[in-house]
């Protein structure tokens, strides 16, 4: 289960363009098992009459219902986010009795904000795991939620480190760092507005890759103009979003990458930290809450206080003006991603993951390579 707000293109469309070179390996079909993946096609089979009612319910929804009709076919099923199908189909397994349970594994980032928070407290029952890699999220998870702590289970997040490589980039597409510049991306709790401020009048050339999600508003575009498009931006700042392949030149480009973000308790950024890291490139990113698996102090990069302007700047133009301190932060970013953060290690946990909650119920199974999720 995967959220809808993802297709199209589809996961298998996306795997294409992977395999092509134009983005990034999608892990998921690295997991040793039978996939079926669940999305507005509905492979699974509903009847005509099934279809038109689900045409009726929220997307959403009807993914859940679905995917608990046809449960007893796969060996388990995995919810890669898709919070608003799989945490009500977590409830509905709670009160299903144990002999048919199909284990559910959540993989989500954000559990702890609103509705979804309220809604695991009553549905983690009916949860095999729950993979939280943001370590404050496994935090509130155990302390919060009363999820048991044998049922939490929180690896550190994944990046292609053979797509993300600056060696290659350089090698292959013959991009180099060429005029100083830096660079920031993104859309979820994104604080550009603050970057903006801070480079306004220093003369550093900086690209924003901000990026958007159809039919999903962000607090970036409200503060932004509807997609940033309004804003008067400073002398040498630029604004838009970019292909990941675009996203790569640009961190091969970039001093370092500029990581603004709003207050949350969880790692929103951490794709472009690891991204950057993966880089080589060093990151100045705001200090929040959730923030705290990747950016080592001084190591990898550097923190800054929230919504402060003026220290961002005092931040940019040191690590400006300090190019070797830049470069070796970068590098100490790219041993701890290759160390903590690569493809092999991801699929391991997550296999380990399914197979323990498969083996847990029971029955049946044989081999992992045999097994339908």
């Amino acid at each position: 289960m995967v959220s809808a707000g993802w297709f199209p293109p589809y996961l298998e469309e996306v795997a294409e363009q992977a395999k092509a070179g134009e983005r990034p390996k999608v892990w998921l079909y690295d997991l040793p098992y039978e996939l079926t993946v669940l999305d507005q096609r509905f492979v699974t089979g509903p009847s005509r009459v099934r279809r038109a009612v689900y045409r009726r319910l929220p997307l959403p929804l009807a993914f859940a219902v679905e995917a608990f009709r046809v449960r007893r076919r796969y060996d388990a099923i995995f919810a890669w986010g898709a919070e608003a199908s799989s945490l009500p189909l977590g409830l509905a397994l709670r009160f299903t009795r144990r002999r048919g349970r199909t284990p559910l594994v959540g993989l989500y980032s954000w559990i702890s904000s609103g509705n979804k928070a309220r809604l695991l407290r009553v549905a983690w029952p009916g949860f095999g795991m729950l993979v939280l890699p943001p370590t404050a999220q496994a935090e509130f998870a155990r302390e919060r939620l009363g999820v048991p702590a044998g049922r939490v289970v929180s690896p550190k997040w994944v990046v292609d480190t053979e797509f993300f490589d600056r060696e290659l980039v350089e090698e292959r597409e013959g991009v180099g760092a060429g005029e100083m510049m830096i660079c920031s991306a993104g859309r979820e709790m994104r604080d550009f507005a603050t970057l903006i401020a801070a480079l306004d009048g220093t003369g550093v050339r900086c690209h924003i890759a901000g990026s958007l999600v159809a039919g999903m508003d962000d607090r970036w575009r409200a503060e932004l103009g509807d997609r940033g498009e309004r804003t008067k931006l400073p002398e040498g700042v630029t604004f838009g979003p970019l292909t990941p392949v675009e996203m790569r030149e640009l961190y091969a480009r970039a001093r370092f990458v500029v990581l603004p973000l709003h207050p949350s308790d969880t790692d929103h950024g951490i794709s472009c930290m690891i991204e950057a890291f993966a880089m080589s490139r060093a990151v100045i990113c705001t200090r929040v809450e959730g923030q705290r698996d990747a950016l080592v102090e001084g190591v990898n990069g550097v923190f800054v206080p929230a919504h402060d302007a003026a220290a961002l700047r005092a931040e940019i133009l040191e690590l400006v003006a300090d190019p070797e301190r830049a470069e070796g932060m970068g590098r100490e970013g790219r041993r701890l991603v290759e160390a903590e953060f690569g493809m092999e290690r991801w699929v391991g946990v997550l296999t380990e993951v399914i197979d323990g909650v498969i083996g847990g119920v029971g029955e049946g199974g044989g081999g992992a390579g045999e097994r339908s999720v």
